[in-house]
This record gives structure tokens, sequence and C-alpha cells, in this order.
């Protein structure tokens, strides 16, 4: 039977076989870039929502403060007829404060820690070779990674980490790009290393952070699409990275984790396919005003940034995440915003 994954993938394949056939009809439109010339492109916006209550208000609901932060950049520029960079930046970051009943007295309410509800770094930069054949030489690096994290179990927070970095050469096709649409994809042999920076010991023994490492090493494909759709009301940007690593810093270790954990199967999972599809909906309301429809579907078998922990007596430490890093189903995101955004350039 056909995975749900193997589904999504042939969905995704089928509509941009579509669109690649319908580009045709586009060709009139077809927009070139000025050699020499500067496209910047820069938008943030921002989401608001907040509730409070008194200690006396009669009722059991419970204040909220929440609020997220996006920014979308993109800097492309055509040196000359065949050497062309694009460069793009994707930043989010956002809290939930949620109003409690104190647990000392039931009847006042308090302001709890605020909870992380979005977290994004993610910059690449792109280099290919415009020949004018088939398909274009290209180079590209990307860098992943979030502003915060807070997974410590005693609330001790470590900025930019996990981070991973990306560098891929190969060949890409850009379809077709018009002022509105565009359609490019790419393949080609890449790397990735991994860094995770985090708290070994709890409290009472350290407060001293260590950083560990990994490198992996296979082949990704990229495609990205940009279409307008339902009238032109609504912008879909689309991402779609597939990678396939053939080699893992700790494949050996991971057969002994894989041991002690009774999952013969566990050193096979950091080498299996990993797929990111990111799609974007923005609606623009009015100038200033925009709805924000975010929707990521994730399939990661084994988080490779995870790396297992063994003490001197040969037993794994970290065990707890190394089992959360197994994650045989597909991960879902949703994110629904209405606020200002503000288009700079």
């Amino acid at each position: 039977m056909m995975s749900r994954i193997t589904k999504t993938v042939l969905l995704l394949l089928i509509a941009l076989c579509l669109s690649a056939g319908a580009s045709g009809a586009q060709e009139e439109k077809k927009k070139e870039l000025e050699i020499g010339k500067w496209y910047p492109k820069l938008d943030f916006g921002l989401v608001l929502t907040q509730s409070a209550y008194s200690n006396n208000w009669n009722g059991d609901e419970q204040g909220q403060i929440a609020w997220n932060f996006i920014l979308n950049s993109a800097l492309q520029r055509q040196f000359t007829p065949k050497v062309n960079w694009a460069n793009n930046l994707k930043l989010a970051f956002g809290h939930t404060h949620s109003q409690k009943f104190s647990a000392d007295d039931p009847g006042v309410r308090v302001w709890d820690r605020p909870e992380k509800t979005t977290d994004l770094i993610d910059f690449e930069s792109l280099l290919r070779f415009t020949l004018h054949r088939w398909v274009d030489p290209y180079a590209a690096v990307r860098l992943l990674s979030q502003f915060l994290d807070s997974s410590d179990p005693y609330g001790r927070d470590v900025w930019f980490s996990p981070l991973t970095l990306f560098g891929s050469v190969g060949v890409a096709r850009e379809f077709y790009r018009t002022e509105d649409e565009m359609f490019l994809s790419r393949v080609g042999a890449a790397v990735r290393q991994n860094m995770r920076q985090f708290y070994p010991d709890p409290p009472a023994i350290s407060d001293d952070s260590r950083t560990e490492t990994s490198h992996d090493a296979g082949i990704e494909w990229v495609t990205d699409y940009r279409i307008k759709v339902l009238e032109d009301k609504v912008l879909w940007t689309s991402k779609l990275t597939v990678y396939k690593p053939f080699e893992y810093s700790f494949r050996g270790t991971m057969e002994d984790v894989g041991t002690a954990l009774g999952d013969a199967e566990l050193s096979d999972y950091p080498l299996a396919v990993d797929l990111n599809w990111e799609n974007i909906f923005t609606a623009e309301i009015l100038s200033w005003l925009n709805v924000n429809l975010y929707v990521m579907f994730i399939y990661d078998k084994y988080d490779n940034s995870i790396m297992p922990e063994f003490n001197s007596d040969g037993d794994l430490i970290n065990e707890a995440d190394v089992r959360a890093a197994v994650r045989k189903a597909g991960q879902f995101k949703e994110t629904l915003g209405i606020g200002i955004t503000y288009k700079f350039l």
C-alpha cells in the first residue's frame, strides 16, 4: 500500500507538472532580470492577541498574550548573462503568555512563564550559472536554526541551537519566471553539518554547556514554486526539500544504541530520506493588512542533530533525547495569522 508520504510527494509532483505544462502560455510574460541590478524584497509583520481578567472575575477564563513576529526577505542580482545570485532569509519568533490560577491561592490569577510558539532562522544563498541550456550548474549554502532552545528540563536556555549548515552543488532548471510566478528545481550532492549545544548535567552538578557536532552527506533535491491563485488574490509560495543521506558520522555508534534500546533498525534511521514541504498562503486584505497561512509537513525518521552520549562506563546517558529523536511518522505544523504587515521594499 502506498504510504502517506509517497502520496503527498506524488500530489505535489502532479501539481508542479501541471503548472509546468502551462508554462508555455507564460512565455509572453517571461521576466528577464536586468544585468547588474539588485532586486531586493523585505516585508515583516507582527500578530498580537491579548486577554486578561481580574482576580474577582466571575468565570474560569484565563488571560493570554500571544505574539508572533515574521520577516521574509530576498535579494537577487544577475551579475552577468551567465551568473545569477539569489538570497532568501526567513525569520520567525513568537511567545504565548498564559494566566492561570495560583497553586497556593486558587482565587488569584498569576502569569505563567512564557512558552515559545514559533521559532525559525532560515537563510539560503544560491549561485546559479545561467548558461541558457536545459540545466544550469549551481552551488548553494543554507543555514537552519532557531533563536532559543528551551528543551532543557531545568529551564536553562541555549541560543541558536541546534544549527544546521547545508552545502550543495549540482544542476538546476528554471522552468519559468514571470512577475507573479516562478518554478525552479535543482538536484545535487550535499553535505550537512549539525551542531547542538546542551547541558549534560543537572544544575546541582554543573551549569556548563557542551557542543557536539555530526556530519552526513548525500543527495538533495529542492523545488521552489510561487504562483498567484484564486483569481490572483492569494500568493502561494511552496518549497519542497528532499534529502537522502548515504553516510552519517555516528552510524557505528547508532548500532550500539539500537542494541541498547532494543531496536535493531535504529542504525538505519539516520540514513532515511528526509522530506520538508513548506507552503505559505498570503492574502492581502489591505496594503498593510495580510492573512497568512503557513503549513509545513516534515518527515525525518531520525533527527541527526541528536547525537548519543555515553558515560565512562559505556552507558547511554541521553536515552530520552535519542528516543525523542525517532519520529517514524510525519510531522505537521500549521499557523494562521492576521495582522499588520509592512512591505519595506
